[in-house]
């Protein structure tokens, strides 16, 4: 059974207070990460750390993009949603540090919802 599960991560890692659960809210992400049903597990981070996607404190929310890498000298970030009904846009590398809360590192595909909701 072992060999299903990958040896270099235990399953204890992920129980540690190093990580976050968030859920996606909206279809902005999507058809990657569906709202209202996905979660991501996002490590704590306070400043760009590569291309990823990153949960970013937008001023109203807390919101999931897409963030790569502009490679312009000013070290710009363009900051882009999976959906390609929300555009993208660009910010200075200083106000990405401000608003960022962590990276995703790993995706939370929910199969089967019945087992989520709260029992009674």
């Amino acid at each position: 059974m072992h060999e299903l599960f990958n040896p270099n991560l235990p399953p204890e890692a992920l129980l540690s207070g190093r990580f976050r659960i968030h859920a996606v809210k909206s279809d902005a992400m999507e058809p990657a990460l569906r709202g209202g049903r996905d979660y991501a597990l996002l490590a704590p981070v306070t400043a760009y750390q590569g291309e990823g996607t990153y949960l970013i404190d937008d001023g109203l929310s807390l919101d999931l993009y897409r963030v790569t890498n502009t490679l312009e000298k000013c070290g710009a970030l363009c900051l882009s949603r999976e959906n390609p009904r929300y555009g993208s846009k660009t910010i200075g590398r200083d106000d990405f540090n401000e608003r960022v809360v962590g990276i995703v590192v790993a995706d939370i595909k929910v199969r089967n919802e019945r087992f989520l909701a709260a029992r009674r």
